[in-house]
């Protein structure tokens, strides 16, 4: 059959190429190199290529940058992993045929998936905890791993406990308990950082507490010491429900989309170094830690762009939504002891079920519709990826991923700078 294998850009305009046509093997030499993917042997049978990308309306010519990132791959999930509870991205090792991704498995199983060969290696099992809260709050399983890929934590979105597993043994390494205070209202808070060169995992201890842990040692690093410990701590005590957690791309700064009574979402952000060297305290009111409560509503989507712009999701009460893209940095100090992020562009956006992504220079909105490339200064749409709505990205690679019931589908963005976390 002559189907269609793959669309190209060809001098600002776009044409298909069909298995065996002049090019073809350019293409999937390219399509390698971006994807990890095309190089499969038996090529046209195995891998289908989807044309997705449409420009605005009104644009003409080629978008810019590499126009293989206008190619989103298609590959069969193996039985053996569905159904797929979530995704997350694991480092390429040495002699990979392609990226990888660790999947947790409706039965438990903790799996490594190359999409490149269709490989599948278990690593270890999760025995879920539980009760997850008394209140409910439909709980989900959410999983993480940390940038060396070596540690990997699966932990319950609107529960109470989690798991960090050691991936090269297969056994637990940490229990996490964050507290069933209004646990349900929010994500299990956690994050995978470095210090010092070793990897460490934020996680929540209590409704209003987060905690560092060194993985290898075990060592607590933001524990309270002293005689007057306990003092301290109430001098220090915040009034907060710790939310999503996300590093910026550099590893220094952390994002808390948690927050306060009478409940009002109050995005945070501090200094993960001044954090870990100098003040214990520097996650509740350090001199680094600035809030930012021009948003109503919390658990909506949140990225960094880049080290100093946050792209934030709100909903109002008049059923409209707004972007606010704030700087980190750019802190404005008002009461004593209380300093604002400032914002420096907001923009309206339809309300709907959102996931929110970057390729370092646009955000990324999925929608129900597909991929949407969003200038963030103007809140321009300036590309869109349609019927491609991706769950998770890969920090090494910039992949975005969409996971079905029994296919995947990928696509990378061009220039993508490998990111902390």
């Amino acid at each position: 059959m002559d189907a269609i294998r793959c669309v190209v850009d060809t001098g600002g305009e776009w044409r298909a190429l069909r298995e065996n046509e002049p090019g073809i093997d350019q293409t999937r030499a390219g399509l390698t190199a971006v994807t990890g993917i095309a190089a499969l042997t038996d090529f046209a049978d195995t891998v289908p290529y989807h044309p997705l990308f449409t420009l605005p309306r009104g644009h003409t010519g080629a978008p810019r940058g590499n126009s293989m990132a206008t190619i989103a791959v298609d590959v069969a999930v193996p039985d053996a992993l569905r159904p797929v509870v979530d995704v997350a991205a694991l480092p390429m090792a040495l002699g990979d045929a392609g990226p990888a991704w660790l999947v947790l498995s409706g039965d438990g199983r903790l799996a490594r998936w190359t999409p490149a060969t269709g490989e599948v290696r278990d690593v270890a099992r999760y025995r879920e905890e539980g009760p997850a809260s008394e209140y409910g709050g439909g709980v989900r399983l959410r999983l993480h791993v940390s940038r060396c890929g070596r540690w990997a934590a699966v932990v319950q979105d609107r529960g109470r406990y989690g798991t960090v597993v050691d991936l090269t043994t297969g056994s637990p390494a940490l229990k996490l308990d964050g507290g069933d205070y209004c646990c349900e209202t929010v994500p299990f808070a956690l994050a995978f950082a470095e210090h010092g060169g070793r990897p460490v995992v934020v996680h929540r201890t209590d409704w209003n507490r987060l905690d560092v842990t060194d993985l290898a040692s075990g060592e607590v690093l933001t524990a309270r010491d002293g005689p007057d410990r306990d003092e301290e701590d109430a001098e220090h005590d915040l009034d907060y429900f710790h939310g999503t957690l996300s590093l910026s791309p550099d590893g220094t700064r952390l994002y808390d989309g948690g927050w306060v009574w009478q409940p009002w979402g109050m995005p945070a952000v501090w200094s993960l170094t001044a954090w870990l060297h100098d003040n214990p305290y520097e996650s509740e009111d350090g001199p680094s830690y600035a809030v930012y409560p021009e948003v109503s509503e919390w658990n909506w989507p949140v990225v960094w762009i880049d080290d100093g712009r946050i792209a934030v999701y709100d909903r109002d009460d008049a059923g409209g939504g707004t972007v606010h893209v704030l700087d980190p940095a750019s802190i404005e100090p008002r009461s004593p002891g209380v300093r604002w992020i400032k914002a420096v562009a907001t923009f309206p956006w339809p309300v709907g079920d959102l996931g929110f992504f970057t390729d370092g220079e646009h955000l990324l909105i999925a929608d129900e519709a597909g991929l949407r490339g969003v200038d963030i200064t103007s809140g321009q749409q300036v590309f869109a990826i349609d019927g491609f709505r991706p769950a998770r990205q890969d920090r090494h690679t910039g992949t975005l991923i969409q996971v079905g019931s029994a296919n995947a589908r990928l696509w990378t963005p061009p220039g993508w700078t490998a990111r902390a976390g």
